[in-house]
């Protein structure tokens, strides 16, 4: 019996949203437009985060020594500097190695390379990369470092502040996510009285068959039943449809989005393959939720059961 009800229910909600098929193309499209401002706020948020992890792996202390500096001296301060507060990670880089790096870097520079064939020795010293817990904290360790006074074995001390830069990108996003989440409520208001008024269509033009269903003794919720489909049903069209579209834009658009990114060494299309069903999942449910609440309030209004 449940059965035969609810699909009873299914075809009932069917024929409503084909009556209407014109409304429901724009109710679908405004709901495709609501989960673009929805999708766009999410993406912002993981790329603004991607970006800003990038640039602060990029933040460290160098400290390039003289040629001539001694390994245990190099070893004495790495140990020092290692006891700081603050201080998560010092990397020791060889003079030997910081040549080999030096030459691959500059493998296509013939000129770079035949001087330091001409030189034979090893012009560069040993590095140390230190690493901070926080950005914040940087200034504090290269001021510690400074008091070592070990000027005359390093040629620098190189710390490049990316606060600046990070503040920045904070800073778009920000404004950006303000504009997305007044698209978003804009488009989720826009979807509501759509829905609304898209049902009270649906029950305008089925009011001869509603009285009938009255009539032979049909339940409320069978007769409120179809309409509650149909909003479930535009919210799943409208999610559906955008995903498809999205994915073959995407598809045309891969090359220069994985270009865009590839500075913050972030995939978008693997982030969203990934992530695609806890996505879709929770702007689905946000968009039943809005049709849902527009649904019942036309129903309250309009459908006297």
């Amino acid at each position: 019996m449940f059965i035969l009800s609810f699909t009873r229910i299914l075809r009932f909600a069917f024929q409503s949203f084909l009556r209407n098929i014109w409304l429901s193309l724009v109710t679908v499209t405004i709901i495709v437009l609501t989960v673009f401002s929805l999708t766009t706020l999410i993406l912002i948020n993981v790329v603004t985060e991607q970006a800003v992890t990038a640039v602060k792996d990029r933040v460290d202390i160098s400290l390039y020594f003289e040629a001539g500096a001694k390994e245990e001296q190099v070893t004495l301060i790495r140990n020092q500097i290692e006891k700081m507060s603050h201080v998560v990670a010092v990397n020791y880089v060889s003079a030997d190695s910081a040549l080999e790096l030096f030459k691959q870097t500059h493998s296509g520079d013939e000129l770079i390379q035949e001087a330091l064939k001409e030189i034979e020795t090893n012009p560069l010293g040993p590095v140390l990369t230190v690493k901070a817990d926080d950005l914040k904290n940087y200034p504090i360790i290269l001021k510690s470092i400074q008091d070592f006074k070990i000027d005359e074995i390093t040629k620098e001390i190189d710390y490049d502040d990316h606060q600046l830069i990070i503040e920045r990108i904070e800073s778009v996003s920000a404004k950006i996510k303000q504009i997305g989440l007044i698209l978003s409520i804009v488009f989720a208001l826009i979807s509501l009285l759509v829905v609304l008024n898209t049902i009270r269509m649906g029950i305008y033009v089925h009011r001869d068959e509603i009285s009938i269903m009255k009539l032979v003794g049909a339940s409320n919720w069978f007769i409120r039943g179809p309409f509650l489909v149909e909003s479930v049903m535009y919210a799943l069209l409208g999610c559906l449809v955008f995903w498809i579209l999205f994915f073959i834009g995407l598809n045309f658009l891969a090359p220069s989005v994985h270009s865009f990114f590839a500075d913050i060494k972030f995939n978008l299309v693997d982030y969203l393959l990934h992530n695609f069903f806890y996505i879709f999942g929770f702007e689905l449910l946000a968009i039943i939720f809005l049709n849902l609440i527009s649904t019942l309030i036309a129903m309250g209004k309009h459908l006297r059961v």
